[in-house]
């Protein structure tokens, strides 16, 4: 039944070879014939069904293109045509884990490396300044792409947005006095920041960045308190729900004296962002992304977008290589770095960083373009998906959890980032653990994503199970969860369109 719910959502893909059997490729014995009599006629079968199936693809297809002519773009289409022909039949939907990388920076990024000499940039050597200075142009690649001004904001080479939560997690001047603000929606690269606050016995409060009232109500009654050094972290885009936040939070959090962290991951890739334009105003004092999430390639390598007088403020615990500049041993004095060079622990990824400012390029010139495609998906797909029933009794196969059904299709892209959240039941209502529905939509050769997606807060939230996070404690495991709350406790699936 799974895996025909998902064969359903190949659209018709199907192919089928005749082989026909013989005797030393010459005569074909009776039973050869009876064998081939079957197979004519299974064959046969075949060819109808298929042509049915493309029958169907084709009125279905024009039903589409009649009711969403934005989804079409000859730039897209020509881009797909030519730079992802390695996904042949395959549909992928894990944009959430992954951007695919068009096969051009590819190119791009090893005609570089097979025609340059780049060294480690700590060295001064003739290689090394060649490194150095594609590192320059990285970093002033990632500020344009962001409209942030270079006068205002640096940028801070890490692994992933990861990493780069991590370096404010760690760095921030927590106090008793001061409070970390964390949205329930939230991934949890930005949840362990809690701990770092934790250790230090500030306050950690909770609140939901998608009911904008009680938000602004929340902040307009807190101020920092005396000596405090508050922290409001504000996720753009949830990794699990699709919802976007309302920016305008880091303005009045920022207004009422706290410092902001926006986790820009999932926002950044289809959505422009602009820091020192109008609506953010330098509001927001630092900004994580992974490279990967909106170029595709290359793989670790992220950035901490961050405004040079926070970046001031923060202590870094600790040294390693290229954060400082002299180390006693045996002894206790040491000299950091100053400026970035202080927070990017051991070699940067230098030989990647030269495609960068290629691929920032490429994507900003196509996000214009992919928002009216992934607006169309995104509507047509949770509405094919609601429609879905089991034929024995039609009790519903899909039931969508985010985002709302009744979400008007010109508001959609405006508050969610084109995924959606599903799970699947049996003719019983039962539901079915979504590593099923994962390990059935590979057998069919669709990508898609399940689990919580390192996100329980906004997992929970959409499936109404808010009961079992209560009851959760230290030392619970993925097999303990299941076996007591049953399947569902495992997550959702997620699939994004792009």
């Amino acid at each position: 039944m799974v895996t025909t719910f998902f064969n359903r959502l190949l659209c018709g893909h199907s192919s089928f070879k005749l082989n026909r059997p013989s005797s030393n490729g010459c005569s074909v014995s009776k039973a050869s014939e009876r064998r081939d009599s079957k197979e004519t006629i299974c064959n046969h079968n075949h060819i109808q069904h298929t042509e049915k199936t493309h029958n169907g693809f084709v009125s279905a297809q024009q039903s589409f293109d009649g009711k969403y002519p934005a989804y079409h773009s000859s730039l897209l289409d020509e881009l797909r045509d030519h730079e992802y022909t390695r996904l042949g039949n395959i549909v992928y939907l894990d944009y959430t884990g992954a951007t695919l990388y068009p096969e051009c920076l590819v190119r791009e990024a090893g005609q570089i490396l097979l025609s340059e000499v780049l060294g480690n940039p700590h060295s001064t050597n003739l290689a090394s300044r060649s490194a150095s200075n594609c590192t320059a142009d990285a970093r002033s690649a990632v500020l344009k792409f962001f409209n942030a001004d270079p006068e205002v904001y640096c940028v801070v080479w890490t692994a992933n947005a990861t990493a780069g939560a991590k370096i404010i997690g760690e760095s921030f001047p927590w106090k008793t006095e001061s409070t970390l603000f964390l949205p329930i929606d939230n991934h949890n690269s930005m949840n362990g920041i809690r701990r770092f606050a934790q250790v230090k016995e500030a306050e950690v409060e909770y609140y939901s960045a998608d009911n904008i009232e009680h938000s602004h109500n929340m902040l307009s009654f807190r101020l920092p308190k005396p000596g405090e050094t508050g922290l409001f972290c504000l996720t753009g885009q949830s990794n699990v729900s699709g919802f976007k936040a309302d920016l305008s939070l880091i303005n009045e959090a920022a207004s009422r004296g706290f410092y902001t962290l926006l986790d820009a991951a999932a926002l950044a890739p289809t959505t422009s962002i602009s820091l020192s334009g109008q609506k953010l105003n330098n509001s927001v004092d630092a900004m994580t992304i992974s490279l990967y999430k909106i170029m595709g390639y290359p793989t670790g390598l992220g950035a901490l977008v961050i405004k040079k007088k926070f970046l001031q403020l923060l202590q870094k615990p600790w040294f390693a290589g290229g954060t400082v500049e002299i180390v006693q041993v045996p002894g206790d004095a040491y000299t950091l770095e100053e400026g970035v060079a202080r927070f990017e622990d051991g070699t940067i990824n230098f030989l990647s960083l030269n495609i960068v400012p290629r691929g920032l390029s490429l994507v900003a010139g196509l996000i214009p373009h992919v928002k009216p495609r992934i607006l169309s998906l995104t509507h047509w797909t949770m509405h094919a998906l609601d429609e879905i029933t089991h034929p024995s009794n039609n009790r519903p196969l899909v039931y969508i959890r985010s985002p709302p059904l009744d979400t008007p299709f010109d508001e959609l892209l405006a508050h969610y980032g084109g995924v959606i959240a599903f799970e699947v039941a049996d003719d019983n209502g039962d539901f079915i653990s979504c590593d099923a529905i994962e390990y059935a939509a590979g057998k069919a050769n669709i990508c898609v994503r399940s689990g919580c997606m390192c996100n329980p807060g906004g997992t929970s939230s959409i499936q109404g199970l808010g009961f079992i996070v209560c009851a959760l404690e230290n030392g619970y495991t993925k097999r303990r969860l299941e076996d007591e709350f049953g399947p569902r406790s495992r997550g959702v699936v997620v699939c994004l369109n792009r």
